[in-house]
């Protein structure tokens, strides 16, 4: 992979032309080649988000009132077997009237994307399907790394900006954080320092912190807050949203009000 660089002078960089897909979600959230981390408690719908997020990018939907720009896109996961895979896939697409081959989907329950072996085969799979997006789901299983610690973290975000370079491509990571505490009948969560150390949080473009606000089966209340916004020109407030495990369709609420996020064309 060439991952050669070529001094510009300031007149040969002004008459450069840029790519034209700069952002492949709008308000900067997550630029081309850039970084999206995604993280909070276990049970808060991340895979899903995961999973709604793929399937928007792939097709250029809207994401919770985001646009995207429609874009390949390649999903690993690490924690579910190949049938429990295709069961949410087939769930979701129905739920949301979804028809693409605009996207992958792997499952592998050993493989460490850090390891020789691991990066390999990734490799080897953004060489065949070179998509503009590729999501790990969750992080800490996917990794050997210890994602506290400095070194073994950089080891990491080494093979992960190599392929940002190699393939084009951005990076969305899902991760878990550690278990909510309480105190006083207050719930709080561990921040990016407790959960990646400081390099992924000075790494990301973009954090979004979920937790889940309530849970009225089958309809599921979540918070989405974005923690940085390395890009975005104003400040991202956190959105409310809404799941049903009966089709996972997603909605966005404005105040009281719940809006149906667009369906698939």
């Amino acid at each position: 992979m060439d991952s050669g660089f070529t001094g510009l002078t300031p007149d040969e960089l002004e008459s450069w032309t840029p790519p034209k897909i700069k952002n492949i979600i709008d308000k900067n959230i997550l630029p081309k080649q850039g970084i999206l981390v995604i993280y909070g408690s276990e049970g808060t719908f991340k895979s899903m988000i995961a999973m709604d997020l793929m399937y928007r990018i792939a097709t250029g939907q809207p994401w919770f009132g985001f646009n995207t720009v429609s874009s390949p896109a390649y999903y690993f996961q690490s924690e579910i077997s190949q049938n429990l895979l295709q069961e949410r896939s087939r769930k979701y697409r129905i739920g949301n009237g979804i028809n693409t081959s605009k996207c992958w989907l792997a499952t592998d329950l050993y493989t460490k994307v850090d390891k020789s072996w691991g990066t390999t085969r990734i490799e080897q799979e953004l060489s065949r399907t070179r998509p503009d997006v590729l999501i790990i789901d969750p992080l800490n299983n996917s990794t050997s790394a210890n994602l506290v610690n400095d070194y073994e973290t950089g080891q990491m975000l080494d093979v992960f900006n190599r392929w940002r370079q190699a393939f084009n491509c951005a990076i969305i990571l899902i991760h878990h954080n550690r278990q909510a505490e309480h105190k006083e009948g207050q719930a709080f969560h561990y921040g990016t320092d407790e959960m990646f150390g400081t390099r992924i949080k000075k790494w990301a473009d973009t954090i979004v912190y979920v937790e889940q606000v309530a849970d009225n089966d089958p309809i599921v209340d979540l918070k989405l807050s974005f923690e940085k916004t390395r890009h975005a020109e104003s400040k991202i407030n956190p959105i409310d949203v809404q799941v049903s495990r009966d089709n996972l369709v997603f909605t966005r609420k404005y105040g009281k009000e719940v809006l149906q996020t667009a369906r698939y064309s």
